[in-house]
């Protein structure tokens, strides 16, 4: 026996109210349970659909799902931050690295200029603003995208979340807290350096990212475009 249509958009049905609200989550579990299915029916094929879904569903232990979600997560997690790499390291290649070095040398002008707290603040205050501005505007989009598809995805989840980035104005405040008083020009080098790599990485995850988010969808899910 095989699974009909209507029995394959039954087992979508049934990630979600066993709360997979993620679209490639879900065809993954329901490709899983319809292979399961077939081969119980092949042994067994006087039982219900529903009975035969339940049989394999309980294979998943006792947390159900979420074990899958879980490593599908951590496995998405780690893409997207490949993602962000492969853009990262282009700001150090020809022509890109322009962009960087004028970063740095603005930097650390700017702490030849003005004392170490004012220059890590004011990095520390646009970092952070940046990051919720466009944060509060994702989210937006994320919602919209969402009401047009009635199809949320994972990966896209990271990209409109910014990957957790949120947790780079932490790292903002620490420098702030933590400068010292007498500032050396070892210091304006390594700060100027790690600044650079703060404001490209919120520059990356906040704006490029998010703008390619139709082209990496496709990549990442050849059939995004078919449904």
């Amino acid at each position: 026996m095989t699974l009909t249509p209507q029995q394959i958009q039954q087992l979508y049905k049934f990630t979600r109210q066993h709360y997979v609200e993620h679209f490639d989550v879900q065809m993954e579990l329901v490709d899983h349970l319809a292979n399961d299915i077939e081969q119980i029916w092949q042994e067994q094929p006087k039982l219900s659909f529903e009975r035969v879904r339940d049989i394999s569903f309980k294979k998943f232990g006792v947390f159900g799902f979420m074990d899958v979600v879980e490593a599908r997560s951590k496995a998405l997690s780690k893409k997207y931050w490949e993602l962000v790499w492969s853009i990262f390291k282009q700001f150090f290649t020809i022509p890109h690295i322009l962009i960087s070095i004028t970063i740095f040398l603005t930097i650390a002008i700017g702490f030849d200029v003005f004392s170490a707290k004012t220059v890590l603040l004011t990095i520390s205050i646009g970092g952070i603003l940046a990051l919720f501005f466009r944060l509060y505007f994702l989210q937006k989009e994320k919602k919209k995208r969402f009401k047009q598809t009635q199809k949320k995805w994972l990966l896209e989840e990271y990209i409109f979340n910014i990957g957790g980035g949120v947790a780079f104005a932490n790292l903002f405040f620490q420098l702030v807290i933590y400068s010292p008083k007498i500032v050396t020009t070892n210091f304006q080098l390594i700060m100027s350096f790690i600044l650079t790599i703060f404001i490209l990485l919120i520059y990356i995850t906040t704006f490029i990212l998010p703008s390619k988010i139709e082209e990496i969808l496709i990549n990442q899910y050849p059939e995004y475009n078919l449904v």
